[in-house]
């Protein structure tokens, strides 16, 4: 693509806010989660992956309403289920996450996972269904930096927050 040419985005009225140059946030009322996407010049990465298979579905789909582009990277900001029990969906996308996070995937995952079928039997089939699968790219309390098609995106580590592995994504060119 010729230099100045931005990847096309279709039209993002489908429920997409965008908050900065190719950058969007969707908000789904399914506990009150923001999704964020993150596009380049020839793939999108996505900012929390959901609660669980349909969910990480459901992303995906309004995804390709917002762009063509391949998703092959991910960021869970945190290890709380609704932002990353929907990882195994994305794969084989990478998906970043602060070491702390896919500690406590891998070492409380399950208990958490049961804990929340005990507590909500509503969504208990969707909860047992979910295939726990930690952030392959662990990020450290220095941070990251990765590119995604032809973007800088950094990923930061700024103290304990929501939780002690909760990560911020930030576009410079945004």
């Amino acid at each position: 693509r010729p230099a100045g040419r931005r990847a096309r985005v279709s039209g993002h009225g489908s429920g997409w806010q965008e908050v900065g140059d190719r950058v969007f946030r969707f908000r789904y009322r399914s506990y009150d989660l923001n999704v964020g996407a993150v596009v380049g010049d020839d793939e999108v990465l996505v900012v929390d992956t959901r609660s669980w298979v349909a969910e990480a579905t459901e992303l995906l789909a309004d995804l390709r309403r917002l762009t063509r582009l391949p998703c092959r990277q991910a960021v869970n900001t945190h290890w709380h289920f609704d932002h990353c029990f929907g990882n195994a969906t994305l794969r084989p996308a990478a998906i970043w996450g602060h070491q702390r996070c896919a500690e406590q995937l891998r070492g409380a995952g399950e208990e958490r996972r049961q804990r929340l079928m005990a507590a909500h039997p509503e969504v208990a089939e969707e909860l047992a269904g979910v295939v726990l699968d930690p952030p392959d790219r662990p990020v450290g309390d220095a941070g990251a930096e990765l590119a995604v098609g032809g973007r800088r995106v950094e990923l930061r580590f700024c103290g304990r927050g929501h939780t002690d592995n909760d990560l911020v994504v930030v576009v410079p060119d945004a």
